[in-house]
């Protein structure tokens, strides 16, 4: 079986006191940003993500190898 890396973020790993179960993969840094973007506005009611907490997220953004 081949082997395929995405990246992967997940509320927790931004906010591990968080409550929010949120997880996302994506074959790039700029989708999984873009996508978390995305969530923030719809379940965290975010209007913008200050450049400060965009640090944050990025800096939790993980590789991760799956099955393709």
């Amino acid at each position: 079986m081949a082997k395929k890396q995405y990246k992967q973020l997940g509320c927790l790993d931004v906010d591990p006191k968080g409550s929010c179960a949120f997880q996302v993969r994506a074959e790039t840094e700029e989708e999984v940003m873009r996508l978390a973007g995305e969530h923030a506005k719809v379940a965290h009611k975010a209007s913008s993500l200050p450049p400060e907490m965009a640090a944050k997220v990025k800096a939790a953004i993980k590789t991760v190898t799956v099955d393709a």
